[in-house]
């Protein structure tokens, strides 16, 4: 009877140290090596620079006018984060358009084309109704390139 007894937790030991290296076998090394932040730990260094736009919230002074390097940039800029709206002439037709509570505005219109480019970087920094607001997203010096490249667009006859 102690044999069998002996036996059974033998095969019970095994078994279990079979399912725990079967377990342990599983397991991703990515976890175990990841970084991670420690109690008073030192803060860590920032990203190189140009990789991340640490200078959005900044406000830049405004260009005297767009050179031919501001307009090809402004336009890469608008093609990336406005036109999924506004559609690629900005006329309020984008793609997501149709599934907005109120429609984009029509960057040719009369409303639109009055305002100031001062008066357009703000609308661009700070969002207003239902657009975004893309200060965080952009520096100030492509919200200001964006709000020039909006107010060379011709209005609407």
């Amino acid at each position: 009877m102690r044999g069998a007894m002996k036996g059974e937790r033998c095969r019970s030991l095994a078994i279990g140290m079979l399912a725990a290296a079967c377990l342990a076998m599983a397991c991703s090394k990515d976890m175990q090596e990841q970084p991670s932040y420690h109690p008073q730990e030192a803060p860590r260094l920032h990203s190189p620079a140009g990789s991340v736009p640490r200078e959005s919230r900044a406000i830049a002074p405004a260009f005297s006018s767009l050179t031919a390097r501001h307009v090809e940039r402004a336009n890469r800029l608008f093609a990336i984060n406005c036109t999924h709206c506004h559609g690629p002439r900005g006329e309020g037709d984008g793609p997501v358009a149709g599934y907005l509570k109120e429609l984009p505005a029509n960057l040719h219109a009369a409303h639109v084309q009055h305002k100031s480019t001062a008066e357009l970087y703000e609308v661009v920094t700070n969002g207003k109704d239902a657009m975004p607001a893309f200060r965080g997203e952009l520096s100030a010096e492509e919200r200001w390139m964006l709000a020039y490249f909006v107010k060379s667009m011709a209005p609407d006859r």
